[in-house]
């Protein structure tokens, strides 16, 4: 079963927040029809083309957020393009965008403008610094580490007496991606009771700093006081926590509290240094977070008897939370993600099988998976006009023959090989 079968989404997005975004609904069973056209020095036929083995660095990021999604590529420029889309509006539930403010304002596509034609439509837009911009200017542009920064988790994350760093596998974006999945899926449940829709502003500085549930609460709830701060290895709030080093490699653990009961306590027996509990210096984990270097020191100098998975079962056999530091090559092969089916493959014409990351939700009763393959530039440009609009393919063909329609070459290989 698909929770998300019958729902329709056009999807107007670049890069990672956008596409990541319907990327997810598309798991989950919608039918998900990107929205593309061609943009100056733009070549999908060209060496920069989709899905070569020369180029598939550089496609990975789009491989990972279109998996089974459709592509109509019309030319926005064009009247006839812009009526396409409202046509199509017209039969959709959902439209996600990620251009700066003005963009969909400019082609007559802005939420006033869908609405008007279909009262039941739902938009997201997901920006930088949402619709107002930032201060007052809509055409700023925002990136992954532009929006940690302003959200504050890059403050809290480096040396104590170093820079702040960003944290690494884009989460600006996809923070926000998952902000704006749930914000759609709200407005869903709203509309089969209103039968209206919603119009979603998103900004990512604001959903990045929407996640932090540690420094931003306690600077809000105490008027500005931090106590939470940029430390490195050492958590401010409760430690030991985070990285330790072993024989040949790192595990990651956290054994906070106070007292004989309490986690440190149980980490302490398992080192063999029970007198830890008592001492001052090491009481909780305020004063052990003060006291962070002689810490790392007293727990790796344990650590560095053990392998890293000896070290892992000394700690589960002292019910302490633990697990590996482990890299993307050994998450991969790791039995963990095997056993839930984190990995699937994807057969894609031009590439051969191509592994990819599966949802990590798992339905009782639902699917969840990546579709198929991501599309070829205008691939879909004939299923989608013939079944939404009814047009027929001599007019899908005049269509692309003057310009409101584009189909790449490799769009065209895929179709034909199809029939």
């Amino acid at each position: 079963m698909d929770l998300l079968a019958g729902i329709k989404v056009l999807d107007f997005t670049l890069a990672a927040v956008g596409p990541f975004c319907s990327r997810i609904l598309a798991d989950m069973g919608a039918e998900v029809i990107r929205v593309e056209y061609p943009r100056e020095g733009m070549n999908p036929d060209g060496p920069t083309g989709r899905f070569t083995p020369e180029g598939l660095r550089a496609d990975v990021l789009f491989i990972h957020c279109n998996g089974g999604k459709k592509s109509l590529a019309v030319n926005l420029k064009e009247m006839r393009g812009i009526e396409l889309v409202w046509d199509l509006v017209k039969q959709v539930d959902v439209v996600v965008e990620n251009f700066t403010p003005r963009v969909m304002r400019n082609f007559a596509l802005d939420y006033d403008n869908l609405k008007a034609r279909n009262p039941r439509i739902i938009m997201c837009s997901l920006t930088g610094f949402g619709q107002e911009g930032y201060d007052g200017d809509v055409t700023r542009p925002c990136t992954d580490p532009v929006a940690q920064a302003m959200s504050g988790l890059t403050w809290i994350t480096g040396e104590r007496n170093g820079p702040p760093y960003a944290i690494g596998g884009g989460i600006g974006d996809t923070i926000t991606s998952l902000n704006g999945v749930i914000a759609i899926l709200a407005a869903l449940v709203s509309r089969n009771q209103t039968g209206v829709g919603q119009y979603i502003d998103l900004a990512m500085a604001e959903a990045a700093m929407f996640v932090d549930c540690t420094a931003m609460p306690y600077v809000a709830a105490n008027n500005g006081k931090s106590r939470i701060y940029r430390n490195g290895q050492a958590n401010t709030y409760t430690y030991p926590m985070g990285p330790f080093k072993t024989k040949d490699g790192y595990v990651a653990l956290q054994a906070p509290g106070f007292g004989p009961a309490s986690p440190w306590a149980r980490l302490c027996e398992a080192m063999g240094r029970q007198d830890l509990v008592s001492k001052p210096e090491f009481l909780e984990d305020n004063v052990r977070a003060a006291n962070a270097p002689e810490v790392i020191k007293i727990i790796e100098g344990w650590l560095a008897n053990f392998t890293r998975d000896e070290a892992l079962e000394k700690l589960a056999e002292a019910r302490i939370s633990s697990g590996p530091v482990l890299s993307q090559a050994e998450i991969l092969e790791h039995r963990l993600f095997r056993s839930r089916g984190t990995f699937g493959t994807i057969h894609y014409p031009e590439l051969g099988d191509v592994k990819v990351v599966e949802p990590p939700f798992k339905f009782s009763d639902a699917d969840a998976y990546v579709r198929g393959p991501a599309p070829q530039f205008g691939e879909h440009n004939h299923d989608v006009l013939e079944r939404y609009l009814k047009l027929s393919k001599s007019e899908i063909e005049e269509l692309t023959r003057t310009g409101v329609l584009y189909e790449s070459d490799s769009a065209r290989l895929r179709n034909y090989a199809k029939k």
